[in-house]
């Protein structure tokens, strides 16, 4: 009578409010920020924002994937690093942090010394729960920000949307060759690829 079963956990899980969003906090402590309620945030302008997690257990292998096309590529053997969910300025008071960016080993070098850097180019998985007008308005802030491509990630649906503008975008699915150029020009995957 008294036991709880997985599924039954799984669902109190899903249901979880974020603890943190909407809560004030100075870039300084956003900076070493880590919650522990099982979302991620981003900070804008003093102010924390809930998003969910990327990387569940389900979708591991779209990490491994990506993984094994970024490091056949010359950016890759260059010191380059395709990193998860790292916290990025992406204007005055907005700091974003996209599933997966990609950084040059001149801007981990800089971030060392304190320069935060902006990727160049950032991957975003889509969940069955995400709305494209909050991606809309990302993909507005990424580019102003200087990030050269950016691929939206439909594991529901596999395609792979690649934006190299807020307006120009080519959706891929089967066999079609996703591309990172201009950013990386090497780092190619097909939606079998990547979802197989």
């Amino acid at each position: 009578m008294g036991t709880t079963t997985t599924s039954t956990r799984t669902r109190r899980q899903r249901l979880a409010k974020p603890r943190y969003d909407g809560k004030k906090l100075s870039l300084e402590k956003f900076m070493d920020f880590k919650a522990e309620d099982g979302f991620k945030y981003e900070w804008n302008n003093g102010f924390l924002e809930a998003r969910e997690k990327m990387i569940k257990p389900s979708e591991l292998y779209l990490l491994q994937n990506l993984q094994r096309a970024f490091v056949k590529t010359a950016f890759y053997q260059a010191k380059g690093e395709l990193l998860t969910e790292t916290a990025c300025p992406i204007s005055e008071g907005k700091y974003r942090v996209p599933d997966l960016a990609v950084f040059s080993k001149e801007q981990i070098e800089r971030a060392r010394e304190g320069e935060p850097p902006v990727p160049m180019f950032i991957i975003e998985l889509v969940s069955k729960s995400d709305k494209f007008d909050y991606y809309d308005a990302k993909l507005e802030e990424y580019f102003s920000a200087g990030v050269q491509v950016v691929w939206l990630v439909s594991p529901v649906q596999k395609k792979v949307r690649v934006f190299t503008s807020p307006k120009e975008v080519k959706i891929c699915t089967g066999d079609d060759v996703c591309s990172a150029a201009p950013a990386i020009a090497d780092f190619t995957i097909t939606p079998n690829e990547l979802f197989g």
